[in-house]
């Protein structure tokens, strides 16, 4: 099946009731969802018959490459993306143009209705990113691919592990696992952080707190491979037997078993909800519902997830105040959280599939807080 093709009919679809008879893509990862090019400063002309990607002689042979088969406009050096595609506009007669009002800045939206003649342009919202919130089978089967190249670049992270890494050797070092085991690079800034530290959910490294120092660390990764996977799990430092003077924070209070496992009922609470038809809030609930009664509620800070695919965060949100229903064939991560100050945190994070009936998880990854697989 041509899943490209069919992509672009959906659009239209959407955008039949509309009355317009064309939409000009301009942001490069839409382009992508809808041509399959994977390079930048290229637009693409959709209309009920006619697809038309606008770029330059940089791309040329790559456009041979990865889009055989789909009509190309080069334009020239001396004009811009945005001249070189009103003008294709006009060769083909359109006269209402969608563009996305999400992505355009109100200069670029402005600069082309200074180009346009004839033609009308009108923002829509969301209107493409809403068809990506449902993944064909191609697009799972990347995200499947994704996750592979993160697992082994997982493994090869633990089986290093050094007692005098820091957290920016961490982060290094993942970063450039991933790209040995496959992704053109990660997914984001990988995320490590020892001991307290743990309990910045977005923790920047640290090029001075050393592994060795400290009984828990936590790693968020992904890869990119075209699409992205999400991924978070929790160690036990194999190097601390006992709280040293540096994780002083760590030797009374709570129990780093017993926070993970409150983290990973959540979880469990959430799969089990998880199913079409559900909204998205109910799947945050769920989660909540477990970590409130704990005793942690006031402790798990931000939303329970958030779509991948194309982009590390897409539509749906799933999070407390989200309107979002859920749909098979949506892949959404499931991201539980205790943030204790001065003690740390736990996350866990995995990615699944939605289904008719339920929800595949993606991730196969042990989530226990051993640093041996």
């Amino acid at each position: 099946m041509n899943y490209l093709a069919q992509r672009r009919l959906d659009l239209f679809r959407e955008l039949k009731t509309e009355g317009l008879d064309s939409f000009l893509v301009t942001s490069a990862v839409n382009v992508t969802y809808l041509s399959g090019f994977t390079g930048d400063s290229s637009f693409l002309v959709v209309t009920p018959k006619n697809a038309i990607l606008v770029s330059d002689d940089r791309f040329s042979e790559q456009i041979k490459e990865e889009c055989p088969g789909l009509e190309v406009h080069i334009r020239p050096h001396d004009k811009t993306t945005p001249q070189a595609a009103v003008e294709v506009l006009a060769r083909l007669g359109v006269k209402s143009v969608a563009v996305e009002g999400n992505r355009l800045t109100v200069s670029e939206f402005e600069m082309l209705k200074s180009l346009g003649g004839k033609q009308t342009f009108v923002p829509q919202e969301s209107v493409i990113e809403k068809l990506r919130t449902v993944k064909d089978p191609s697009e799972v089967e990347a995200i499947r691919g994704a996750v592979r190249v993160a697992e082994r670049a997982y493994r090869m992270f633990v089986a290093t592990l050094e007692e005098t890494d820091t957290e920016k050797e961490m982060v290094d070092a993942m970063e450039g696992y991933l790209r040995r085991s496959g992704a053109r690079c990660a997914s984001f800034p990988v995320i490590a952080a020892a001991g307290e530290r743990s309990a910045l959910p977005h923790c920047p490294p640290s090029s001075s707190r050393r592994v060795g120092d400290y009984s828990k660390i936590l790693i968020d990764f992904g890869a990119d491979t075209g699409y992205k996977c999400d991924i978070t799990r929790m160690l036990r430092s194999p190097f601390v037997t006992a709280p040293t003077r540096r994780n002083k924070h760590e030797r009374t209070g709570y129990n780093l078993e017993e926070v993970h496992g409150v983290v990973l009922a959540a979880q469990k609470a959430a799969f089990e909800t998880i199913r079409h038809g559900v909204k998205a809030r109910e799947v945050d609930a769920a989660a909540r519902k477990v970590i409130h009664k704990a005793g942690f509620g006031e402790f798990f800070t931000h939303g329970l997830g958030h779509g991948i695919g194309l982009e590390i965060h897409e539509a749906p949100r799933v999070r407390a105040n989200s309107d979002d229903t859920l749909e098979a064939g949506m892949v959404i991560t499931i991201e539980p959280g205790i943030y204790l100050p001065e003690w740390g945190g736990v996350r866990v994070e995995d990615d699944v599939l939605v289904t008719k009936d339920g929800c595949t998880l993606l991730t196969t990854l042990p989530r226990d807080l051993s640093a041996v697989l």
